[in-house]
């Protein structure tokens, strides 16, 4: 398994990895999560600093994380998501540790990363390990999203 840029062709299997484990996961929180950017990847995640992932094993897809420009300083870590038959196994780890490495070497002092309160192995099995912090919390309609905040050193 190999982690790497994404290319167009990979389009379709995004979408459907994304959207197959929230359908499944997290059908409520759907509502909070549009997918316009998945329709145009290239264009969504392609300015100078910013990117989008994919973890690859053979042929699938079977990870995905993008870094967007929030501001000079901040950048948003998107979209992770793995699929269920590849999690805890490092999947994630990789990703995550890849977004950073990228948003450090691009400048950025902090990354920002926005979960819904079910979400919590991407928050407590991930994201808090690689020393992410709960800055705040707030409601969309009747979901609690959790904001977390990564200060690059």
């Amino acid at each position: 398994m190999y982690i790497r840029s994404f290319k167009k062709k990979d389009n379709p299997a995004i979408k459907e990895l994304i959207s197959s484990v929230m359908a499944k996961e997290y059908p409520s929180e759907q509502r909070a999560y549009q997918y316009g950017d998945l329709d145009s990847i290239a264009e969504a995640y392609g300015k100078l600093r910013e990117k989008f992932l994919v973890a690859v094993e053979g042929s699938a897809i079977v990870g995905t994380a993008g870094v967007k420009e929030d501001s000079k300083r901040k950048a948003l870590l998107r979209r992770l998501f793995v699929h269920p038959s590849h999690r805890e196994r490092g999947v994630g780890s990789m990703l995550v540790d890849t977004t950073l490495d990228f948003c450090k070497m691009n400048g950025y002092s902090y990354v920002n990363f926005r979960a819904t309160s079910r979400m919590k192995p991407a928050i407590e099995l991930l994201c808090k390990k690689k020393g992410f912090r709960e800055k705040d919390r707030y409601l969309f309609d009747d979901i609690q999203i959790i904001n977390l905040i990564y200060k690059i050193r």
